[in-house]
């Protein structure tokens, strides 16, 4: 965690110096996002989640910025939502690689999370990956979460993607695997369709469930909105 936190520290002490260096360098909203996502177990729609979220980049050179996260989660049959805000330290190495350091505080019924972590995004000719490690702090114990995605872009605005993400606490973990078919419908909204399983081991005990989702986001800015996807451990969970 420490790694984690004085990294984000030292991405954000740059990008403050950048800000400061010359009358010249003054930050500028560079990109940001609006999504909305809904996902249910396949076996018994009930359990479900939707999502809303919202990013807000700021750029203060070519080369750093920071992205403002906030988002939130209603799970429909427990009853259960929760709230999160993020932070993202970005370097920009070049147009098609960056890296980040983030902080993401989540409060779930009550419960506060704490997760600090880093990632990176590169690109290859019609391919995009993102990856992410963070550890999470809690009032009820700590643990680790990690995560990658690769898209390939697809012609006529389509792309495929394939995702895996995984938390682990004290022996118990959960892991999501999903497929996702998006489209660009306009020159700044895409919508998506996915299927996917999550799969849960606590206490000796494992079961797994598929589950399909969808949803879109409206992004403004740069080509992809905010530069990173948001961090949050309910973001794994399709549905309680």
């Amino acid at each position: 965690m420490r790694v984690a936190l004085a990294a984000v520290a030292a991405l954000t002490l740059a990008a403050a110096t950048a800000l400061t260096a010359g009358t010249a360098q003054a930050f500028e909203v560079t990109g940001g996002s609006v999504g909305l996502s809904y996902s249910a177990f396949a076996d018994d729609t009930d359990f479900n989640r939707i999502g809303l979220e919202g990013s807000l980049e700021l750029g203060f050179n070519r080369n750093f910025g920071l992205q403002l996260d906030a988002g939130y989660d209603n799970f429909d049959i427990s009853g259960l939502d929760s709230n999160t805000l993020g932070l993202h330290g970005i370097y920009h190495m070049n147009d098609v690689t960056y890296f980040g350091a983030f902080y993401t505080r989540e409060d779930v019924a009550g419960f506060d999370l704490d997760i600090p972590g880093v990632e990176a995004g590169p690109e290859a000719m019609h391919w995009e990956f993102e990856g992410y490690i963070a550890d999470i702090d809690s009032d009820v114990g700590g643990g680790t979460m990690g995560g990658i995605k690769a898209r390939y872009a697809l012609a006529e605005g389509f792309g495929l993607s394939g995702s895996f993400d995984r938390a682990e606490s004290g022996g118990d973990d959960l892991s999501r695997f999903a497929v996702r078919l998006d489209r660009d419908v306009s020159p700044n909204a895409n919508l998506f369709l996915e299927v996917g399983s999550a799969k849960v081991d606590v206490g000796g005990m494992s079961d797994s469930e598929p589950f399909v989702g969808l949803g879109g986001k409206i992004a403004f800015g740069a080509e992809r909105g905010a530069t990173f996807e948001q961090r949050g451990f309910t973001r794994l969970i399709p549905g309680l």
